[in-house]
């Protein structure tokens, strides 16, 4: 997971820790739950990576889009001993670009470097996973950060969502995906509604917030569309054009300007 990946707005996931504990409905199909359940591993103890912490470092000489503990939330409690350190790791590392994204933005103003400001940490992206109507709070609290890039995950989508001037004027750019999982079990996806994906899509861009659609989900693989975007989400033959968008904000990435732009893949 840490030197490729096939979440398609990064070029890389770094886990300098691993595991996680569930704090909402957005958890009940994750991932890295089913992977570590699948490896035997038990997904709740959250335990540091020795063998990856230094990665961004060490070895990763060339700028790129990092997805900063896919496998954990960097704001998880279990992490805060190692936290200071992984700090310092991207601090080092300005020609990196971190994306951190998190269910527990309450934790973040605590938890952030003594030296914290938008110039030494610009290229630092945090950002809030909001599912449904009744986590739109966690968009308030991300907004009391000062940060370079403010962005929401509305992955998975869960609910329609209805985001009012306030919400809309933190955000600088929105990951919109479905559920995705398994047909039965523990980890049984949910469908995620078309209309509620058109919906957020024409609220964020009535204010011209770049719109990156990663994925529709595992229901519209096996109906309907039969799309095969959960496997490395590349758009496919029957992959709708009207969700095949994938824009950045603007940002200087390893000195390079990059505007918003659609990327087709």
């Amino acid at each position: 997971m840490a030197k490729a990946t096939k979440i398609s707005w990064t070029d890389s996931t770094w886990n300098p820790w691993k595991g996680c504990t569930k704090v909402s409905k957005a958890c009940i199909g994750c991932y890295m739950d089913r992977s570590m359940s699948r490896n035997g591993e038990n997904s709740k103890i959250v335990f540091k990576q020795e063998s990856e912490f230094n990665r961004p470092l060490e070895e990763w000489k060339t700028g790129r889009k990092i997805f900063t503990c896919s496998m954990s939330d960097f704001f998880h409690h279990s992490a805060d001993e190692w936290r200071n350190d992984a700090w310092e790791i991207i601090k080092k590392t300005p020609h990196h670009t971190y994306l951190i994204l998190t269910k527990r933005p309450e934790r973040i103003k605590d938890h952030l470097p003594d030296d914290w400001c938008k110039e030494l940490y610009s290229h630092v992206w945090l950002g809030v996973t909001v599912e449904h109507q009744d986590t739109v709070h966690r968009i308030h609290t991300l907004g009391e950060i000062p940060c370079e890039i403010k962005w929401v995950s509305f992955e998975p989508l869960l609910g329609e969502i209805y985001l009012e001037k306030k919400e809309l004027e933190i955000i600088q750019w929105g990951v919109i995906g479905g559920m995705s999982g398994y047909s039965t079990g523990e980890f049984k996806y949910e469908k995620t509604e078309k209309s509620w994906f058109l919906s957020l899509m024409y609220q964020l861009r009535s204010y011209n917030i770049p719109i990156f659609f990663k994925q529709l989900g595992t229901y519209y693989h096996y109906h309907e569309f039969k799309v095969a975007d959960w496997a490395g989400e590349k758009y496919c033959k029957n992959f709708p054009s009207r969700f095949q968008i994938r824009q950045y904000p603007k940002y200087n990435y390893g000195e390079v300007e990059i505007n918003n732009s659609k990327i087709n893949k």
